[in-house]
């Protein structure tokens, strides 16, 4: 796959390269905890606060550091803006933030921060790395908001906190319909992608032939 820079933002975050959907890289805190809007919200902040500040941080450390030490100080600066994140959090959303902690704090040690970044990120000039990483946030959002709001309806009968009628699946809240429904989630993904590669790639072909007939 080519990651060098192409000087024009790419929303392969978002879909065709989602880390939660398509490669599956941090799907354990949305299986678990993301069993409401809040929750989904509370799981997002901290993905974009620990994740994103870290990547726009660890970017000014040297290359010539050894790759092993580079990821211990990524590390170290994410557990360092997990800090501020908590914080923030408990006093925002107290009840929510405690019950899905744990989860907050795995995400100081996700694939976004140690591997994206040296696979892609430090590949691309400051700018373009800065808004090519937050649509990878958002590609995050994305799954953590469409299972938590399912999840919800379905197993307390609610959307956003507001009761709207009996919950038609209280299961839905398990881990077991959790992975499920991601997994449903994820083939739908994959398969808008491919129909969306298709016509692309159908496109290319119908332009060549038109640029040759020109000739």
């Amino acid at each position: 796959m080519n990651n060098k820079p192409s000087g024009k933002i790419s929303l392969d975050g978002l879909f065709r390269q989602n880390i939660v959907l398509m490669s599956g890289l941090v799907t354990a805190p949305i299986v678990v905890a993301a069993t409401s809007f809040e929750r989904a919200l509370v799981l997002t902040l901290s993905f974009l606060m620990i994740s994103y500040s870290s990547i726009l941080i660890c970017r000014f450390i040297p290359r010539r550091i050894v790759y092993t030490v580079r990821i211990i100080i990524y590390v170290a600066v994410a557990a360092a803006m997990y800090i501020p994140t908590a914080l923030l959090l408990n006093a925002l959303f107290p009840e929510t933030a405690s019950a899905v902690s744990i989860y907050i704090e795995i995400i100081v040690v996700n694939s976004l921060i140690l591997a994206k970044t040296e696979s892609r990120f430090y590949l691309m000039p400051y700018g373009e790395m800065a808004v090519d990483a937050l649509i990878y946030v958002l590609g995050y959002a994305m799954a953590a908001f469409a299972v938590g709001i399912i999840r919800e309806f379905l197993a307390f009968g609610s959307l956003f906190g507001l009761r709207v009628c009996d919950a038609p699946m209280p299961a839905a809240k398990t881990p077991f319909f959790g992975f499920l429904l991601l997994g449903i989630l994820a083939a739908a993904c994959r398969a808008l992608t491919t129909r969306r590669r298709i016509r692309s790639e159908n496109s290319d072909i119908i332009r060549d032939i038109i640029r040759k007939e020109a000739e």
